[in-house]
């Protein structure tokens, strides 16, 4: 799938004044690996072999994971977030407290990934993998034609919002039901259903996927979620403690 060559339609979130967070610079990622470096190459064939539309290399399980996780991820999440609420038979005191920490946090970890990637301005695998020949390093070899198995974003690649929104979303669950152990199913708008016996495994899974997905490199996809979980990890010191622990 081609990149739809428009502007970024979420560049504004740069902008935003975070909730929580007091400067999204101090959020901000470890950055790309550098393109003439080895790692660099490894991630490079990896995005390259099992990425591509037409790989041999992916199974279908994975493939599958890959479409469920293109669905827009606040429209996923927030499915999911009604079906953990019913699960766990939340009160309207509870789902009130549960969600605020979710969309505010996740807001936060969405600005600091943004500003992040108006730094770094790195190319996706569509581009890199198309003009290897000019990166500087002879382990890349590029391929004329190739395309990924899901449609690119007109962003920048590093670091990765889907992981940075799904990475504070997760830490958050794990902070508030005090468990990993959370299960669910769920059945997006295009009729795909995965199931979860726990929220790391599912956070495991998105990392994954955006590589299988072929639009990023697994860097980006590792930082990203990095970047969410210590957006949580900095709101759960500081908002929405037990009154007794903040009189």
């Amino acid at each position: 799938m081609l990149p739809a060559f428009g502007n970024d339609p979420n560049a504004w979130l740069k902008d935003l004044k975070p909730f929580l967070i007091d400067d999204p610079a101090e959020f901000v990622s470890q950055g790309p690996l550098a393109l003439t470096s080895h790692r660099y190459a490894q991630e490079f064939d990896e995005v390259k072999s099992v990425g591509s539309l037409t790989s041999s290399e992916r199974t279908p399980d994975q493939t599958h994971a890959a479409r469920y996780w293109a669905e827009n991820p606040p429209a996923t999440w927030s499915r999911v977030f009604r079906t953990l609420s019913a699960q766990q038979g939340l009160t309207l005191t509870e789902n009130a407290r549960l969600y605020a920490m979710l969309y505010m946090t996740a807001t936060d970890a969405l600005i600091s990934v943004w500003d992040d990637k108006a730094q770094r301005l790195f190319w996706r695998p569509i581009t890199a993998i198309r003009e290897a020949d000019g990166d500087g390093n002879p382990l890349t070899l590029a391929q004329d034609g190739w395309t990924p198995l899901i449609a690119t974003p007109p962003y920048p690649e590093h670091p990765s919002g889907h992981t940075g929104l799904s990475g504070s979303i997760v830490k958050t669950l794990q902070q508030f039901f005090g468990t990993d152990e959370i299960a669910w199913t769920d059945t997006n708008t295009a009729g795909l259903t995965r199931s979860f016996s726990s929220l790391s495994q599912a956070i495991d899974e998105i990392v994954d996927a955006r590589v299988w997905s072929g639009i990023h490199f697994r860097t980006a996809d590792v930082q990203g979620q990095r970047i969410g979980r210590r957006v949580a990890a900095y709101r759960q010191g500081r908002y929405f403690r037990p009154k007794d622990e903040s009189d």
